[in-house]
């Protein structure tokens, strides 16, 4: 799967160095090909991740507000940038190793996110496009405290996570419809995370990290554009991540102008 992934990288980082060796239709120019497309994004995702050497599990959820850049250089050449806020929620991660054992359960945690996007078309046939995409996504969470309770002296728990998101794949399209199109991706996607949890009960101090890892890296997506007009489009993904003895979902949700 690191291979893959590996190539798939190397493949669109290659795609986007000028080669006067592709065959090329027409001429076409930068200003011409140029179009810009804010918007923005909302994205809902589960992922099963895993712990202390794949012994335990837990499910990382993330609600993600974004706004999104698109860059299209030319027909089939684009790249995106997108910043915002995420709220991220580990479910029963327990800290072993501090003065005294904290099993998290502490709702959603904030935190900022910033990524990057690539979309290459490579060739159609009739009215499919075939291409590769990628993305890589970072989130740095937010420190957030909780009081220490059951014990006859004040304590405090701080904890901080921060994950990162990378998938690549190709993907195929049918324009066949008027303002209507929709995609099928297959991605190598991994998130890999991590949660610091650092403790304080008067004199005695404490700190413990856990490195999250998938158990899903194949990411199955499903997609739909809805044109509006020739400036306005809605774009809705569906991810699906199986493993093998579940699986996991992700939601997302584009609305975007271009000029």
């Amino acid at each position: 799967m690191k291979k893959y992934f590996t190539f798939i990288l190397a493949a669109l980082f290659c795609l986007c160095l000028p080669n006067e060796s592709f065959p090329q239709q027409q001429d076409v120019s930068f200003s011409s090909g140029l179009r810009i497309k804010p918007g923005a994004q909302f994205e809902y995702f589960n992922r099963t991740m895993t712990w202390d050497d794949e012994k335990y599990t837990t499910d990382l959820k993330a609600t993600l507000f974004a706004l999104n850049l698109e860059i299209e250089i030319n027909e089939g050449f684009s790249i995106s940038g997108l910043a915002g806020y995420v709220l991220s929620d580990y479910d029963a991660l327990i800290f072993r190793q501090l003065p005294f054992s904290v099993e998290l359960d502490a709702g959603y945690i904030g935190g900022y996110i910033f990524g990057a996007e690539i979309r290459k078309s490579l060739f159609h046939v009739s009215s499919f496009e075939f291409g590769l995409s990628g993305q890589f996504l970072y989130h740095m969470g937010k420190e957030k405290t909780w009081n220490v309770l059951g014990l006859n002296v004040t304590g405090t728990a701080t904890g901080k996570p921060t994950w990162r998101r990378a998938y690549a794949g190709p993907y195929i399209k049918f324009s066949g419809l008027e303002s209507l199109s929709s995609y099928l991706a297959v991605y190598y996607n991994k998130l890999w995370g991590r949660f610091e949890m650092k403790q304080t009960i008067q004199t005695l101090e404490g700190t413990e990290e856990k490195e999250l890892l998938p158990k899903s890296l194949i990411d199955i997506t499903i997609g739909t554009i809805l044109t509006l007009s020739d400036y306005f489009f809605l774009t809705g993904e569906v991810h699906v991540l199986p493993y093998s003895d579940g699986m996991d979902l992700g939601f997302v949700a584009i609305a975007a102008f271009s000029f």
